[in-house]
């Protein structure tokens, strides 16, 4: 985590003028949000005001831009702010916060609508102001010409380990051969914060057996609060970006197609996938990785990730 706050902190240029925008973009469940807070919390004392709004791809369903803008104006002035619409709050946040030095957390956006409404331009905040936002789409940041998008790092093997540990184990009742068990674990949760806590609190007052058992089950069976979170991206596609997906998951996945590039994508064209584009989309949404290196060229994704195709093809969910 050190090391992460340090590599996101050296791009925010806290030293310099002008206002930066930094985006942390990767799959759900990727620690996003952690990282973004932790940073937030230690920077934050350095800026005039500052400000999170959470969980802004379901408090805008719920509530609405204009209540999210407001929230952003009345915690910055320490004032309550009421907005008439959407289009007056941009002119608010425009004409109160521009000459102010803010850090603004922007956290879950999936809309470019919504940092429109909340951080529609670098103009819109006074000079030394940093925002910060965590999306699971590549293409939001890249459209809202964000200075800098930075890829979440999955954890290493060291570090899966220590957070698992700290929500796994059970001094005071530990499991006959911890050790071997938690390393199977951590090895299906490849680096995804989220899998390693969920499974690791349920796991905590668990005998062998019932360990064992789970494993077991997690093989078919995926946790549904990891399966949530990583189908968020999912139900984001258009239909047929789903199907292609899908297609990819079952056939495609570490199939070297480096002779047949043209081939498959004529496949994919035949069964009305535009694939040109969905293979974008399904990239920017952190889903699907291309590998293209001397060994050859071949879709891949995270092992997660395809559990939660395999399930949705299995009928588990749609």
């Amino acid at each position: 985590m050190k090391a992460r706050l340090q590599e996101l902190e050296a791009q925010l240029k806290l030293g310099l003028d002008g206002v930066r925008m930094v985006g942390i973009w990767g799959v759900g469940g990727s620690g996003k949000t952690t990282l973004a807070s932790s940073l937030y919390m230690k920077i934050s004392s350095n800026f005039k005001g500052h400000c999170i709004v959470d969980n802004i791809r379901e408090e805008s369903t719920k509530h609405g831009l204009k209540t999210l803008q407001e929230k952003v104006l009345s915690s910055l002035l320490n004032t309550q702010i009421k907005s008439e619409s959407v289009e007056v709050g941009k002119r608010l946040i425009r004409s109160r916060l521009s000459r102010s030095k803010v850090l603004i957390l922007l956290d879950d956006v999936d809309d470019i609508k919504q940092l429109d409404a909340l951080a529609g331009s670098h103009y819109w905040f006074g000079s030394g102001s940093r925002i910060i936002i965590t999306t699971r789409d590549e293409h939001l940041l890249r459209t809202h010409k964000v200075d800098h998008v930075s890829p979440v790092t999955l954890l290493s093997h060291e570090e899966a380990i220590v957070l698992f540990t700290k929500h796994a184990y059970n001094k005071n009742s530990p499991v006959d051969d911890y050790e071997k068990l938690s390393l199977r674990v951590v090895s299906y949760a490849a680096g995804l914060p989220l899998a390693l806590k969920v499974i690791g609190s349920f796991l905590y007052d668990k005998n062998e057996k019932e360990w064992r058992s789970t494993l077991a089950r997690l093989k078919d069976i995926p946790e549904t609060e990891i399966l949530k979170q990583l189908k968020i991206s999912y139900d984001g596609l258009r239909p047929t970006e789903k199907e292609l997906f899908l297609d990819i998951v079952c056939f495609f996945r570490r199939q070297n197609i480096e002779n047949y590039v043209d081939e498959t994508m004529d496949i994919f064209e035949a069964c009305g996938y535009y694939p040109h584009v969905g293979i974008k989309v399904l990239r920017q949404k952190a889903l699907i990785t291309l590998v293209d290196n001397s060994h050859g060229v071949w879709f891949d994704m995270r092992d997660l990730v395809q559990e939660m195709g395999h399930y949705i093809v299995r009928g588990g969910t749609s």
